[in-house]
């Protein structure tokens, strides 16, 4: 199938037949010039940094194996080629060896600088590992985005990983990630959703193990004339697997904003459970909100559930607020901001989370 012919993303209630994601600027480049203390905070010790599918960065503890199959591994004759019939500038496998526990988190950061970000990335966490990884998207100029991430969390591992999204506002961008959590693992992935761009955002989880667990978190501002869809999916695929999904977002302005969640039991996977729920405020007459919680079940021996509510700011908190000399703006801000921070305790390194908090508060106005 040509690249031309190639299906769009599914993106329930929202419409993306005019968004652009075949423009991508995949010209050779070599690798760029950066400060680190630009794209990592103070205190980390633990770190990759890949700017336009260079790995210009990197400090890793031991138990980490890293392989980066950058623009150097995909050039034929001088040209890009295609990998797996699609087109990529960069590539990252990142291992997490059987037993080990990191004791710093790991923050990986892509930038793109000079040319499109069509990244895949794999993160292997081996049997009875744990880790924390925090991942980063960057870009300061127009440049469309296609991101590719898969997760195998094994046997008996712990992975705490959370993705923050700042691409520029005037790209598209795709990403999509495919988890799989093996028997008696434990899968807590947060998502930042909190760039100016058109997005398209996919996040599916498949229980493949028995007692399998995952909590898949989602935060979003919706801003301007902004579109965002966001996916979350969660399979029971073995006995006894455990699958929550909360997404939380706020629309404003002209911005359209859609979550879909989707929770599905497979048949004979009795012992189950699959919960979901999704809270979004919708702060301007003229901005648009959709929840769409979806369960699919397929064994009658589990447990299953969702609520989804969408509103706006309530008047009596507001009330309460001012009444104790707060101004109706102040009042607002605070009920908005604690809305969304709790989430941001996630993060561990605190000069990022105040980045990812003025963030918030940038994108809120």
């Amino acid at each position: 199938m040509s690249q031309a012919n190639l299906l769009l993303p599914l993106a329930e209630k929202t419409n993306i037949k005019d968004w652009d994601f075949e423009n991508l600027d995949l010209k050779d480049v070599s690798a760029p010039s950066i400060e680190i203390s630009d794209v990592i905070p103070e205190g980390v010790k633990n770190y990759i940094v890949i700017v336009d599918g260079w790995v210009v960065f990197k400090n890793l503890e031991n138990g980490i194996k890293l392989e980066n199959k950058g623009i150097e591994l995909i050039r034929e004759n001088n040209k890009l080629i295609d990998i797996n019939k699609n087109k990529k500038n960069s590539l990252l496998t990142v291992t997490i060896e059987k037993n080990t526990n990191l004791s710093e988190p790991l923050y990986i950061t892509y930038v793109s600088k000079n040319r499109s970000l069509v990244h895949q990335t794999e993160i292997i966490l081996q049997e009875s590992s744990s880790a924390n990884i925090v991942e980063t998207f960057v870009s300061d100029s127009k440049f469309n985005s296609n991101i590719i991430s898969k997760i195998a969390v094994g046997a008996n591992a712990n992975l705490n990983t959370s993705v923050i999204n700042r691409l520029n506002g005037e790209s598209t961008v795709y990403y999509h990630r495919m988890t799989e959590v093996a028997a008696d693992a434990t899968l807590e992935a947060t998502n930042f959703i909190i760039n100016d761009s058109n997005v398209v955002f996919e996040d599916f989880t498949h229980l493949v193990g028995k007692g399998a667990n995952a909590n898949v978190a989602t935060v979003s501002i919706a801003t301007k004339e902004q579109k965002q869809n966001l996916t979350i999916r969660v399979e029971n695929l073995a006995p006894f697997s455990n699958g929550n999904i909360v997404n939380y977002g706020i629309s404003k302005d002209s911005a359209h904003l859609a979550f879909n969640g989707i929770g599905k039991i497979h048949k004979g996977m009795n012992g189950g459970d699959n919960q979901q729920e999704t809270r979004v405020l919708n702060l301007s007459v003229s901005s648009e909100a959709i929840a769409n919680p979806f369960l699919l079940i397929d064994e009658g021996d589990i447990t299953a559930g969702h609520a989804a509510s969408i509103g706006q700011l309530d008047e009596e908190q507001v009330y309460y607020l001012m009444s104790r000399g707060l101004s109706k703006q102040e009042s607002e801000k605070l009920i908005v901001s604690g809305f969304l921070t709790p989430f941001a305790n996630i993060i561990k390194n605190e000069v990022l989370k105040d980045e990812l908090l003025n963030s918030i508060e940038v994108k809120l106005g």
